[in-house]
Parts: structure tokens; C-alpha cells; sequence
């Protein structure tokens, strides 16, 4: 340990600018990927909290698949009481208004989760503390006190957290929005923050069933019935009996089983951010890699002497090691804190994505626990230790008196290893290799092990670019940048081996980015084109209620009536969804009406050549038509079957063609809309596509349905506006993608400026003779800036160059394994020009603090870490 703090601790305390870059690079980096992590389990998290909420102490429910249950089945349900209790229930999303007042009026404009209950029954199952709502601490009342307080049919009793947030109190008048229809309700009692009350930070609504089904318009329907076990019952036994005596088009599952399916739907996400995530932190392993690197070129004389002294291999290399250990300690202890900070950021990123296309959720960083200080430390450790094995290696495997007098340092700077050739040419074929496998449990693995294989492949070739950058750069630098050119290309020309893995993380970060921008970008273009081709209606109606797709309520049939009776309307298409269990995940199955379709849509159909025909056997026929994520998950094609269950039970349905579709990876099974109502419920549509006639004035038909509807909930939106709409939601979806690798290229510039640092306090002598033989100081800084900008012009061309390589995986391989959308290439020429122009900009302004220290130098050489 005393060799450790004067070889090793005085180095780094004679340093701290370097030191405190790359502690900061690994803090940085860990934060990251903890702050993902993070993100990812509070999403899961969160609604696995509202499940545990809601189903209390049940043990089984029952349900029919993608449909209500019809009151009446349930005495067919009796002998379900043989094994416990049982209690029917009302569960649904609505929205809290205050009536009167104008549309924008909805009471925080977050998703409130209604239970309505037969209070008798239910609260064996679940616990409800009422109080009153002026009183600080709540009294718990009994069973008669709820009985009396929703014997009001208008009654709701929301949650004291909910109640005291909006400024209501007891007797107040609430609406209840669902679709576009307003339900007139009273605040009749507040509940405690116990059990569901605690759920969805408090948004959260009790009624009795009766009026929950009268306020929803499901009289006669329930949503499920809910099954408590008596004590000492297996459950996995009971579960098997249950199932073998239900009627056909019933179910059985435990609660818990909403929270793995939506885990598996949300599993292709939260892998590949965990992927991006992991570029951050491989950035700042590449600073560990070179800041050991750099202490070890710099120091050989010094390990020379320990060697000469008698110092066994194996201790220059625990001290090497022990350097980069004691960086990363210091890096996780600061990037732990620093994640959970950068978790509140991720999780707004992307939690609106998770509940716009998969559940509605209510997600919440949990607090920094030892579990999460751990994964810092656990990921950022051992990884840095990896990242400066080989040049401790190096550092313990030298003859004491090469290293004294440096002569392989020297020879090392005047040729090219083979392996900087070979190495990178095989990581390249590995990743071609690799790219072709298929997923691993639907999820694009391989995809993922190429596109690693092509980093790397590209960080090992990077002294091969700056060996030739050498040669080639040589007369222009001269002849445009005269002798600070010349000066600086010397300079980078004799510096390679430490100069490497700088430009490694840098162009590495760069790739990324370059990728990134060429898949999105592919990406958007694909949605613009898709949505010009498909959004073919004039007007697009819909309610108030924004979910993930197969979860919204319906628009009333008035309000239908009213658009469809304007004159200048030519035809109206309406879509309604449900969610429906299928191979052990939830997929939307969907209804439209297929002869609007025909007439006046404008789906893309990807199979057969002739998807309109195609599509027009299934008009009022057991035939669907899938979308392209679906077929592609499930391995469904044209003329295929797919069993889909339904409250009679199972049924077949013919695939007649397989459609693109952008708005969901969950996968959508459209039917005609008579053959939807025939296997599950009528439903009211969830919006309507509206086509005007010839020559109609869009906005002021608008204008003319809006002041028609009057006071529904009811949102109307040009097909301009629509198309822009799907835009934001689009780019907000990648905003946290484009908020990671800009933080990989932060990390990466700062290590780009710690190199020239470095070197220029190597170079003190050499600096100060160019002083004595007369370069001005702002000679000596040009030099300098020159030299950074080189490192950025070459690591921007290695990015893009393998960045194009990766953002063909990214689009070919991972993306159709990962959601199953097909994207068409498409090159964003304007951007990688301007992102070239500011990465040379910020590769010269990293460069500004060492030519300012560099210039300063005199004939003795001055010291500048003050």
C-alpha cells in the first residue's frame, strides 16, 4: 500500500485535471446505465404497483378474452364459491371533469383508475380506509358506512391525496369522462392511503357496481369476477381445476400475469435502451484504458527503476490495476447519485412512450437503495479493471532496461502491428456473421453481439487510420495550415499509440451517433411516407381518453350520427379495438369497416401484390388482416390460420393480407367490423376517419361538427394536424436516444482534450525549444488547436463511415427482430454535414485549454498543474 500511494496516489494527485476527466468519464457512464435501469424496472414497477393495488388479497380471476362478462353467466359461476369468495367487478380508466366548465377542464389530465364493487363482497378482498375528508387523520369506518355513502347512484369516493390536490371536499359535484359523454357524479366520501387508494399517486375512484355500470354503459357487464382461495387451497392446483370446468370462452389466471405480459411487451424497449446505455459507459472504459495507457508510457523510466530494484511482475501490475480500481470506486460513488438524478429525466422520456403504445402507468423513480449503489458498483468496477488489464500487462512485462531507456516505445512509434489489421478485418467478418442469426426469445441478441463486433472491430483499426492519416495528411496540412500544420502533424504522427484509444472513444461515440441518426431518420422518413399513404380521411374524431392502442373508450352513437349526417360528408369509418391474450402475449385485435376501406382508405398492404383484393375477401367473412409486426413475431403469413380467443372460445381466422403498420410493435389483427361484433362484443368506435366530399372546406366543416357536438368531449383534428401530431410523438419517442449518445460524444471530447494535455506536458522540452528557435506562443497554440482538430476530422470520418455500417444492422436486423418494422434506407445527408461541421468546431474548442497551457511554456519548461 505505501508503493501503491507513492507510485500510483502522487501520480494522480500530480494530475488532477486528467484524474478528475476520467473519474468523471466513469461516473458519467455508470449513471447511465444505472439511470436506464432505473427508468426500465420504474415503468414495470409502477403498474405491477397498481396491479398489486387493485387485486388486493385475490387469488384467481376470471375474464372472457377481449370482452366484458354478460351478468347472467354468472350463476353458470356458482360453484366457483366452493373454493372461496367471490366478487364481481367494475375496472376501468376514466377521466375526473368539472362540469360547467370548458373543455380543458379535466382535473389534472391524468388517467383516474375506477373500481366499482359490490362493497359486501369486496372488502374481503381489498382495503378500504374511509375518512373524513376536513379531518387530518382518517377513522377507518365499517361496511354499513360505505353501504350508506354509495346508495346514491351519483356517489364516487375518491382518495384524500386526490381530493386535496384539486380542492374538493364532500358534497362537491365531479364529472366522470368516458369517450365523450360526461357523467354527472357527487364526491359522496375520501379514502385513506391504503390499499388501491395508494395506487397511481391517488388517482384512484371507488363506486358501487351498480353505478359504475351506469356510468360507464356496461349495465348488465362486468369486467371480471375476482376468486379468493380459502386458506391451505394450492392455488397452482386450484387454478388447473378451475380451468377444466369453465365454460368455453372463460379464463382463468392470477393477477400477477398482467404484470409478465406486460414485462414481455415492454422487454424489446428496455433492451435496447439498456444497449444504448452501455455506449456511455464503454466510452468512459476507453478513458480508463488510455489514462493507464498514458500513465504507463509516461512513466516507463520510473517502472524500469522498480523493476531493476527487484519489483515482481505481478506487483507493477496490481499497481497498474489498482489505479484504474481506485478511479472507478471514486466514478461509482459519484455516477450512483448521479443516475437516480438522471432517472427522473429518463423516466419522463420514457414513460409517455410506454404508456402511449403499451400501458398506462404511472412510473416513479424508487429511491437510491443498496441494490442500485451496488449495479453501479458492480457493473463499473470489474469493467475498468478489464479496460486496463492490457496495458498493465504491458506495464509488468517489460525488460527493466528497455523500459529505462524506452527503445520499445521508441520502435513502437515507427511501425504498424499486424494485429491492428488482422484483428478489426476479423471482428468485421464476425459481425457479418452474426447479423444474420435470428432473435433469442424475440429479442435481437445477435443483432446487438454485431454491431459490438463492428465497435470494437472499428476502435482496434484506428491506429491503422492514424498511420495512414500520417502519410496522406502530410502535404495538404503543410500547404493549407504552413508550418503549425507540418509542426502538429509530426506531432500526432509520433504520438499514436497513446493518441488511439482517445480517438477510439470519440469515433466510436460518433458511429453511434451516425447510426442513430441514419435509423431514425429512415425511420421518419418511412412514418412520413406511411402516413401520407394510410391517413387518407379529411377529419380524425376522437375522445378525450389518449391510451395505448386496444384500450380507449367509444364515442357515442349520437355523436356519430351528427358527423355522418353533415353534407359534405362522404363516408365515415370507425376503428374499435380490444386487447386479447395470444402465445403468452397481449395483441389488439381491431375492427374497421372494410367497404369504407376499399373505397376511400389507403393501407399499404406488403403481401400479396394485390392487398386491396386481397382484403375485400374478408369483407363479413372469418378472414383478418394482419399487421406486418404481428405477422413477422408470430410467423403468420397470407392464407395462414390464426386461433384467436373469444368469449365463445377459441376460433380460427384466415390471414387474407399483411398490411404495414407504424403505430404499435404489439401487433394488430384487423377484422370487418360485422365480424368482430359476431366473436366479441359490439363496441362503439374509439374514433372515426371522416371523408369530406369534393371540394369541401376541411376547416370549416371542423368548425361546423364542433359547434354541432356542443358540450362533447370530443377532439377533431385535420389530417395536418394529425400527421404533425404522429411527428411529435415520434420524435419525443427517440428523445432519449439522441439525450444518450450526446452524452458518449461529451465523454468522448473530454477525453480527446485530456490526450492533448498530456501530450503537451510531455512535450514541455520540445515545446520550449521551438521557443528558443522562435514559434510565437500563438504559434505554439495553433499548433496545438490544429492538433485537435485533425483527432476530430479523422474520428468523425471513421464514424461515419462505421456508423453507416451499424445504422444497416440497426435498421435490417434489430429493428425487424425487436418490433418487426420494416424500414427503408434513407440517408440524412443535411445532418451528418452539419453534425461534421460541430464535432471539427468542438474537437478545435476541447483543444483550447492545452494549446492555452502549451503556450505558455518557456525555455525551463513551466509547471502548469498548479
Amino acid at each position: 500500500m505505501r508503493l501503491f500511494r507513492w507510485f500510483i496516489g502522487r501520480h494522480l494527485l500530480q494530475h488532477p485535471l486528467r484524474s478528475a476527466m476520467t473519474v468523471l468519464s466513469i461516473a458519467v457512464g455508470v449513471a447511465v446505465v444505472l439511470a436506464i435501469q432505473l427508468a426500465n424496472a420504474s415503468s414495470v414497477r409502477g403498474f405491477e404497483v397498481v396491479l398489486d393495488a387493485m387485486a388486493g388479497r385475490t387469488s384467481l380471476e376470471i375474464t372472457a378474452p377481449g370482452a366484458t362478462l354478460d351478468e347472467t353467466r354468472l350463476p353458470e359461476l356458482d360453484w366457483l364459491r366452493a373454493y372461496g369468495l367471490v366478487s364481481p367487478i367494475i375496472d376501468a380508466d376514466v377521466r375526473l371533469t368539472v362540469p360547467g366548465d370548458g373543455a380543458d377542464d379535466v382535473l389534472g389530465g391524468d388517467v383516474t383508475r375506477l373500481l366499482g364493487v359490490d362493497i359486501l363482497r369486496d372488502r374481503p378482498f381489498r382495503d378500504y380506509a374511509l375518512a373524513d375528508a376536513n379531518t387530518p387523520t382518517g377513522q377507518a369506518v365499517s361496511t354499513r358506512d360505505f353501504l350508506d355513502l354509495l346508495t346514491d347512484p351519483r356517489a364516487v369516493v375518491l382518495t384524500r391525496r386526490f381530493a386535496d390536490d384539486r380542492g374538493l371536499t364532500l358534497g362537491d359535484d365531479v364529472g366522470l369522462l368516458v369517450g365523450d359523454r360526461e357523467r354527472p357524479l357527487v364526491v359522496a366520501g375520501v379514502l385513506d392511503d391504503v390499499g388501491p387508494a395508494r395506487a397511481l399517486d391517488g388517482h384512484f375512484a371507488l363506486m358501487d357496481i351498480a353505478a359504475a355500470q351506469w356510468a360507464l354503459d356496461r349495465i348488465g357487464r362486468v369486467d371480471r369476477v375476482d376468486v379468493r382461495l380459502k386458506e391451505g387451497i394450492d392455488v397452482a392446483e386450484t387454478e388447473a381445476r378451475i380451468r377444466a370446468r369453465l365454460p368455453a370462452g372463460l379464463s382463468v389466471d392470477r393477477p400477477a400475469r398482467r404484470g409478465a405480459e406486460v414485462e414481455r411487451m415492454l422487454r424489446a424497449f428496455h433492451f435496447n435502451l439498456t444497449a444504448l446505455s452501455l455506449i456511455a459507459l464503454l466510452v468512459g472504459l476507453f478513458l480508463v484504458y488510455n489514462t493507464v495507457s498514458v500513465s504507463v508510457i509516461t512513466r516507463r523510466g520510473e517502472i524500469g527503476v522498480l523493476r531493476t530494484v527487484g519489483t515482481p511482475r505481478r506487483v507493477i501490475l496490481g499497481l497498474f490495476l489498482g489505479e484504474a480500481i481506485a478511479m472507478a470506486v471514486v466514478g461509482c460513488a459519484v455516477g450512483a447519485p448521479l443516475g437516480w438524478v438522471l432517472a427522473q429525466a429518463a423516466v419522463g422520456l420514457t414513460s409517455s412512450t410506454v404508456s402511449q403504445f403499451w400501458v398506462t402507468t404511472a412510473a416513479a423513480v424508487p429511491p437510491l437503495d443498496a441494490t442500485s449503489v451496488g449495479l453501479a458498483f458492480a457493473v463499473g468496477v470489474p469493467l475498468a479493471a478489464v479496460a486496463a488489464g492490457v496495458p498493465a500487462l504491458e506495464a509488468a512485462r517489460l525488460a527493466p532496461m528497455a523500459a529505462v531507456r524506452s527503445d520499445d516505445h521508441l520502435r513502437g512509434r515507427a511501425r504498424l502491428p499486424r494485429r491492428f489489421v488482422i484483428g478489426p478485418c476479423l471482428l468485421f467478418v464476425a459481425g457479418a456473421g452474426l447479423a444474420t442469426r435470428g432473435p433469442i426469445g424475440g429479442l435481437p441478441v445477435y443483432g446487438l453481439l454485431a454491431a459490438l463486433a463492428v465497435v470494437f472491430g472499428a476502435a482496434l483499426l484506428v491506429p491503422a487510420v492514424l498511420f495512414a492519416a500520417r502519410r496522406v495528411g502530410d502535404g495538404p496540412l503543410a500547404r493549407w495550415l504552413r508550418v503549425e500544420g507540418r509542426l502538429a502533424q509530426a506531432s500526432l504522427g509520433g504520438a499514436i499509440p497513446r493518441l488511439a484509444i482517445s480517438v477510439a472513444a470519440l469515433a466510436v461515440s460518433l458511429a453511434m451517433m451516425v447510426a442513430i441518426a441514419i435509423m431514425v431518420g429512415s425511420f421518419r422518413q418511412t412514418v412520413i411516407y406511411w402516413v401520407g399513404q394510410t391517413l387518407q380521411a379529411d377529419l380524425f374524431v376522437s375522445t378525450a381518453r389518449r391510451s395505448p392502442v386496444g384500450d380507449r373508450a367509444g364515442l357515442s352513437e349520437a355523436a356519430e350520427r351528427i358527423i355522418a349526417a353533415h353534407p359534405a360528408v362522404a363516408a365515415v369509418d370507425g376503428f374499435a379495438g380490444t386487447n386479447v391474450p395470444y402465445d403468452d402475449t397481449v395483441v389488439v385485435v381491431g375492427s374497421g369497416r372494410f367497404d369504407v376501406l376499399l373505397d376511400h382508405g389507403g393501407l399499404l398492404f406488403k403481401a400479396p401484390a394485390d392487398g386491396r383484393a386481397a382484403m375485400a375477401t374478408a369483407v363479413g367473412a372469418d378472414a383478418v388482416v394482419v399487421s406486418e409486426s404481428f405477422a413477422l413475431k408470430h410467423g403468420k403469413g397470407v392464407g395462414d390460420s390464426v386461433e384467436l380467443a373469444t368469449p365463445a372460445g377459441p376460433a380460427p381466422f384466415r390471414v387474407a393480407a399483411v398490411y404495414y403498420d407504424y403505430s404499435s410493435d404489439r401487433g394488430l389483427v384487423m377484422m370487418d367490423s360485422p365480424t368482430f361484433a359476431r366473436h366479441y362484443e359490439a363496441r362503439r368506435p374509439a374514433g372515426l376517419s371522416v371523408y369530406l366530399r369534393d371540394g369541401a372546406d376541411v376547416d370549416l366543416v371542423r368548425d361546423e361538427l364542433l359547434a354541432a357536438l356542443g358540450r362533447a368531449r370530443i377532439f377533431i383534428n385535420t389530417n395536418a394536424t394529425l400527421r404533425a401530431e404522429v411527428l411529435r410523438i415520434f420524435d419525443s419517442t427517440f428523445a432519449i436516444t439522441y439525450a444518450l449518445e450526446a452524452i458518449a460524444i461529451v465523454v468522448s471530447l473530454f477525453g480527446v482534450a485530456v490526450t492533448l494535455l498530456t501530450l503537451a506536458l510531455e512535450r514541455r522540452a520540445e515545446l520550449a525549444l521551438l521557443r528558443l528557435v522562435g514559434a510565437e506562443r500563438r504559434q505554439i497554440r495553433r499548433m496545438i488547436m490544429i492538433e485537435a482538430g485533425v483527432l476530430g476530422g479523422v474520428s468523425q470520418t471513421i464514424g461515419l463511415v462505421v456508423g453507416t455500417a451499424l445504422s444497416l444492422i440497426l435498421i435490417y436486423v434489430i429493428n425487424v427482430q425487436s418490433f418487426g418494422w420494416t424500414i427503408q434506407f434513407h440517408l440524412p445527408v443535411t445532418f451528418l454535414v452539419q453534425s461534421t461541421l460541430l464535432i471539427l468546431a468542438a474537437s478545435v474548442v476541447a483543444g483550447f485549454y492545452p494549446a492555452r497551457l502549451a503556450g505558455r511554456f518557456g525555455l525551463g519548461g513551466l509547471s502548469v498543474e498548479k
